[in-house]
């Protein structure tokens, strides 16, 4: 549109917000964190500028979650705490939970998809070291606990051609490390007539610079009928050693009560098949406890597939019913017995996450600098995705070998050895 935020095509949202001095708050996924970037590029456009301070803005704009009730409670307390601000609120929860928003009549909706209607000029985009890429929204997945496709819809792919220009125009602005973003990374194309991740993957790797791409979430259930040419594509000089497969349970009975469509054979052997390719990639994972009916023997079989697959990440939610959702309330847990398991879950991913830190102590690996932690602190990535702090001040982008000297349970410390760059 070229200077299109002021078409007359233009969302009337973006006329409002003109000029005006903007906080943005965003919440839950990286998807999300891709809105705001999104929405910040368009509105500068217009003139409006930007806080982190709520009180210092003329507008606060709550980019929201819903995925779990707490954080839908932390969304709904924050409009009563900013009440007597302009108010707008974009992300799933005006989507999801409309009913949330008859208590505050003031607050104004910015739809997601309204943001994706201007086209944004990618020379004009502002980068900083790391970028968030959005390869499409919706997925394909019918969960049972989840509201989100409730906001977000089924899947929509962006053209191939736009992600890769987005990820050159990001590279040419000093980008080292991207984040490759969707619901459903494995997802990705089905809408376009056949799954085409692989080929995706395939095209970044031929991208020339000094970058790394961080794939973001898939379903195991997506991601099974493109495993193997999945796990070549990772075979990549662009492509972080990293995936973040969520199993949410080791019980073949609750996977079915959430609608997950593989079993967790399945899970483990897609899991193997990974590793085979790409020895030394990191597996992140995410379970979900406590899930309706949920008996002692089943969470027991999460438990004891945790212990097997020891992942390099793993994220533990307690199960908490969704208004909106399709699961059965017959047979909810009690909160203590959800309590309990999630953190009985959460103890043996923290061991199993210091364990795997303290056997690379000692060791030395190639780390790339990706972020200005504070002054005189960098962080940095390996291969693998191992977050690395180092205090020294060092230009991001650049590589060195590094030895880890210290473990800290989800990164490490580190001290340079010598410059690749």
């Amino acid at each position: 549109m070229g200077d299109g935020s002021k078409s007359p095509l233009s969302p009337s949202w973006v006329q409002a917000l003109s000029g005006k001095r903007i906080c943005i708050l965003t919440f839950g996924c990286t998807y999300n964190e891709g809105d705001s970037d999104r929405l910040k590029n368009i509105l500068v456009r217009v003139g409006s500028v930007f806080t982190q301070d709520p009180q210092d803005a003329d507008v606060v704009i709550l980019n929201t979650c819903i995925v779990i009730e707490k954080t839908e409670r932390k969304m709904i307390k924050l409009m009563r705490e900013l009440e007597g601000k302009e108010i707008w609120i974009s992300g799933c929860l005006p989507a999801a939970r409309p009913a949330v928003l008859d208590e505050f009549p003031a607050v104004r909706v910015l739809s997601p998809e309204s943001i994706h209607t201007i086209d944004l000029d990618p020379c004009m985009t502002s980068c900083g070291p790391v970028a968030v890429v959005q390869i499409g929204s919706g997925c394909l997945g019918h969960c049972t606990y989840c509201i989100t496709r409730l906001a977000r819809g089924h899947i929509r792919s962006v053209p191939q051609d736009e992600i890769l220009s987005q990820i050159r125009s990001a590279v040419l602005g000093g980008v080292v490390e991207i984040r490759l973003t969707g619901q459903d990374l494995s997802a990705y194309g089905y809408d376009l007539g056949e799954p085409s991740l692989p080929a995706l993957l395939r095209e970044i790797g031929k991208i020339s610079g000094n970058f790394y791409v961080r794939l973001g979430m898939m379903n195991p259930a997506t991601l099974l009928p493109i495993i193997h040419d999945v796990a070549d594509a990772l075979d990549n000089d662009h492509i972080f050693s990293f995936v973040h497969l969520p199993v949410q349970s080791g019980s073949d009975q609750v996977l079915q009560r959430m609608g997950r469509e593989y079993s967790s054979s399945t899970y483990l052997e897609m899991v193997e098949i990974i590793r085979k390719r790409t020895p030394g990639i990191s597996i992140a994972t995410d379970v979900i406890t406590g899930f309706v009916a949920e008996s002692e023997e089943e969470f027991r079989a999460t438990r004891n597939l945790i212990t097997i697959l020891k992942p390099d990440a793993l994220n533990v939610t307690r199960y908490s019913y969704r208004p909106g959702s399709t699961a059965s309330r017959s047979g909810e847990l009690p909160d203590r017995i959800r309590k309990d398991r999630s953190r009985e879950l959460v103890r043996i991913g923290y061991s199993i996450l210091k364990e795997k830190k303290r056997e690379l102590v000692g060791r030395s690996e190639e780390v790339i600098i990706t972020e200005k932690l504070k002054p005189g602190t960098v962080m940095g990535r390996t291969r693998s995705y191992t977050g690395v702090v180092i205090g020294e001040d060092l230009p991001v982008g650049t590589k060195y070998l590094v030895e880890f000297t210290d473990e800290r349970t989800h990164y490490l410390l580190g001290r340079v050895v010598r410059s690749l760059s």
